[in-house]
């Protein structure tokens, strides 16, 4: 591949991460499909399986062999065949958008899922949970006679009481009845769950970058694309760069003899500045654009920037007399 090689037995030069090659456009990257991630969204529909599903035989089995009647987000155990410890090993990803609707709350963690507002209640009283005797009680045993029981490893302070007692006014509005909990997926407006609004959030690269999006709307050649691509990443090969993997070739600008990084090839060497200019000119620009993300704002330059490093590689293969005799 040309952005990244090797194997674990041959180690080769990687030009791009492999996250920011998998990770979606829109948040620049180049959207290959991680297939590990992938993976995990796949096996995490198991998760939701035994989470939801009633009349299932297979479920049935794994819930009676494994489970009895808690959740797997319940149990300690690792040993099991390879498929279940493989579902025991992801269940931190999954509970990046798993909610759950309290019925007996037999089924649910007290303080590690997310069942009163929208993040856990480890997160939003982590002072109480510190002191907590017992942080893998369920919120039957917490709730189940209608009193707020839970055990600390000594008193609480004003200020963790304060926090004690704003936890108890708002466990005072839940209320528990018959029934298996019911678990709901945050990621999607149906509450179901799906592999891919795992994905985007496992993938997930930020805000997105407009300009970057652009670039692969624009009508130019796809190598051109790929380079641009590159350059947001300060990844095409200039001589900053190739200095970083111990090249031991010169570091200074064929052209004019500065140092050469990726924004003085284009848009700081005297070559650049003249081609800018003369563009400035052409077509009425307020003032000449100082970086590449400048330049980039006006998709219509692509083809200048393409132009200014195919200039830079055609010189770098030929002689020094023959650089200056075609530019000074």
């Amino acid at each position: 591949m040309f952005f990244w090689q090797g194997t674990n037995k041959k180690r080769k030069y990687h030009m791009v991460k492999w996250e920011a090659l998998a990770r979606p456009k829109e948040w620049g990257g180049l959207g290959f499909l991680d297939v590990r991630v992938m993976n995990i969204c796949q096996l995490a529909k198991w998760l939701e399986r035994l989470e939801t599903e009633e009349d299932s035989l297979c479920v049935g089995m794994l819930r009676k062999k494994y489970l009895g009647n808690r959740s797997i987000f319940q149990i300690n155990r690792m040993s099991g065949s390879q498929f279940w410890r493989g579902l025991v090993s992801i269940r931190h990803w999954f509970q990046r958008g798993r909610t759950v609707r309290v019925r007996s709350g037999a089924q649910t963690s007290f303080w590690h899922d997310t069942w009163i507002g929208n993040c856990p209640l480890k997160i939003v009283f982590d002072q109480l949970y510190n002191f907590c005797r017992d942080t893998r009680v369920t919120v039957e045993q917490v709730l189940g006679d209608g009193h707020v029981h839970v055990e600390f490893r000594r008193l609480l302070n004003q200020q963790e009481f304060s926090e004690w007692e704003w936890m108890v006014e708002r466990l005072a509005l839940v209320s528990l009845c018959d029934g298996r909990d019911e678990m709901c997926w945050a990621f999607e407006k149906s509450g179901i769950y799906s592999t891919r609004s795992l994905y985007k959030a496992l993938t997930f690269g930020g805000v997105e970058i407009g300009f970057l999006k652009d670039i692969w709307k624009a009508r130019i050649p796809l190598k051109i694309q790929i380079f641009l691509w590159m350059v947001y990443h300060d990844r095409i090969q200039a001589a900053v760069q190739l200095k970083k993997r111990n090249w031991a070739g010169p570091e200074e600008c064929k052209l004019c003899g500065e140092l050469e990084t990726v924004d003085h090839i284009l848009s700081q060497c005297p070559v650049a500045l003249f081609l800018w200019v003369f563009l400035k000119q052409t077509f009425g620009w307020a003032e000449i654009p100082k970086t590449f993300g400048e330049l980039l704002e006006n998709i219509l330059l692509n083809s200048a920037l393409w132009t200014l490093w195919k200039t830079r590689n055609d010189l770098s293969l030929q002689q020094p007399s023959s650089c200056q005799h075609r530019w000074w």
